[in-house]
């Protein structure tokens, strides 16, 4: 079984350390100095609610607790959906109300210590967490007295995680552990399956992971399946067991068995950005291009409406959400492949007035935005193209070159392309950036090789010189098809598989043969994309007939 990595991870820490972040899904105004703030740390909004609200529309998660205060119940159960779709800031501060409504009340401590802790996509360094230690004692001094017999134990598993000490890792492991024997203590508690799941799957995929973070584990990634299976086969709407399943189907390179959960994922919890876009990350691995295209706008826009509640000045605002981009991104990445222009040019041109106006950002944030200048170079007017003002940092201006170059094409102004094709630099890093993986820098590094061959593929074969531009493409596929690579981001880097254009100039040397196995090799990278797929049929039309 071939593994997809956890690529999700890099997009959202790296893009929300790069950008302002403020709080997602809420309404408020107090605002922080992100400045010094590490991606690790990102995993807090920095705009929290002034009044803290109920917020429906966010899927399940809630469970009856030990409280004689219904409001501080439903604080609660609120907190709990929000925890399971991400919109940590709200989630935080549900809890932190129920607390407040019922001073009495053990789990609305566990419960705020819980939110605010790791996820599959943010980390929290040991500093950060003596305080949810505090409140997770806190909760267990009261369950003495208030709780069940099934909240001592949850609040026992939790205090695993917190314990004192730099091996937060080894923290997290024990805490999945314990969670796996409540998973078998009570075998048919749903919120109980999917908290243990989650907990092995922030073992295999959390920042702190020693070593390689992509050096996966296989067990604990295959105990965190079963026991989400089990959770859907008997309640197959539960939200947060959904939206994992999605992320670990993915990364197993199985997305078709999340297939009929990411269906009608956005359906159960529509006010929900994250789960709204969740669904993307299968349908784009299916072939479901224009669906991956359409659910990120649907999660745009229902971050456009959030930053409108918060009071965030439009149009730039709505970057400081912390999955805004990620969204934007992958919606431009599903509109590219399926040809869908308006859409492209709608999520580009925000993603790139915001990116050039940075005056700094690591390799890898400039690498994601540049998603934008590919969907100006695919779709916009060259003479617009090529009036885009120069960036700042030095990866988007490579890309700005490269779309560029593609609008001299587009022209059929060889000598332009050319000029912008040796203005993208061989190399930019002189050595790796420390960051919390090594791929960070060196796939942006290998864009600029990609990007350069691309437009030097393009030239050959305007110019006649097709086995020429097929050596060219087939190098630039090889670079895009690297693990450090592919491996970067989801969706990937660079918008489309370059082996089918790889197969398109083979075809047109006359390789039919060669043109149809680089179509096929492409069709197993993206499947279903219609270019590839035209490819492969003329190259099959092209071949002689089999006797």
């Amino acid at each position: 079984m071939r593994m997809r990595t956890i690529v999700w991870i890099t997009s959202v820490v790296l893009l929300a350390g790069s950008l302002p972040v403020v709080a997602q899904d809420l309404h408020g105004d107090e605002h922080h100095d992100h400045a010094a703030t590490s991606a690790t740390h990102s995993h807090d909004d920095d705009i929290a609610p002034k009044t803290a609200t109920l917020l429906p529309g966010y899927g399940g998660g809630g469970f009856t607790i030990s409280t004689k205060v219904p409001a501080a119940q439903a604080f609660f159960s609120n907190g709990m959906e929000l925890g399971a779709a991400f919109a940590h800031t709200a989630a935080t501060k549900a809890m932190h109300e129920a607390s407040r409504l019922d001073p009495a009340c053990a789990m609305c401590r566990w419960g705020e210590a819980l939110v605010a802790g790791p996820t599959i996509n943010f980390g929290k360094d040991a500093d950060e967490r003596k305080a949810l230690a505090k409140l997770v004692d806190e909760a267990a001094r009261l369950a003495k007295t208030s709780g069940t017999a099934r909240e001592r134990d949850l609040i026992a598993a939790l205090s695993l995680r917190y314990r004192p000490g730099a091996k937060t890792f080894d923290h997290d492991q024990a805490y999945a552990a314990a969670m796996r024997t409540m998973g078998a203590k009570y075998p048919g508690d749903d919120a109980i399956a999917v908290l243990a799941a989650d907990a092995l799957l922030v073992t295999v995929f959390a920042p702190e992971h020693p070593g390689d973070v992509l050096e996966f584990d296989h067990k604990p990634l295959d105990q965190a399946i079963a026991l989400i299976e089990t959770v859907l086969r008997r309640s197959p709407d539960f939200t947060p067991a959904i939206h994992f399943y999605i992320h670990a189907e993915e990364v197993l390179d199985q997305p078709e068995k999340a297939e009929p959960y990411a269906d009608k994922l956005a359906a159960l919890a529509p006010n929900a950005s994250h789960l709204v876009h969740m669904p993307s990350h299968t349908f784009y691995w299916l072939g479901r291009y224009q669906e991956a295209a359409d659910t990120n706008w649907r999660a745009v826009e229902i971050g456009k409406a959030n930053a409108a509640r918060l009071g965030l000045a439009p149009p730039m605002g709505v970057w400081g959400l912390p999955y805004h981009a990620h969204n934007v991104i992958f919606g431009l990445c599903g509109a590219l492949m399926a040809g869908d222009s308006r859409m492209a040019l709608n999520l580009a041109r925000p993603l790139v007035e915001r990116s050039a106006s940075e005056a700094e950002a690591p390799p890898a944030a400039q690498l994601l935005s540049a998603s934008g200048y590919f969907a100006l170079a695919r779709f916009d007017d060259p003479a617009s193209v090529l009036a885009l003002p120069e960036p700042k940092t030095p990866y988007l201006k490579a890309a700005r070159h490269y779309a560029r170059g593609e609008a001299y094409l587009w022209l059929r102004d060889l000598a332009g392309a050319k000029a912008e094709m040796k203005a993208i630099p061989e190399k930019i890093g002189d050595k790796p950036v420390k960051g919390d993986w090594e791929h960070d820098n060196r796939a942006p590094e290998a864009m600029l090789a990609i990007t350069r061959k691309v437009l030097e593929g393009r030239i050959a074969m305007i110019e006649g010189r097709p086995a020429e531009a097929a050596k060219l493409f087939g190098a630039a596929a090889d670079l895009e098809e690297t693990p450090d690579f592919r491996r970067f981001s989801d969706p990937p880097a660079f918008w489309y598989p370059v082996r089918r254009d790889e197969a398109a100039a083979l075809l047109a040397s006359g390789d039919a043969l060669a043109a149809r196995r680089a179509a096929q090799a492409s069709l197993r990278l993206r499947p279903r994309d219609p270019v590839a797929m035209a490819v492969l049929a003329r190259a099959e039309g092209a071949l002689p007939p089999v006797h």
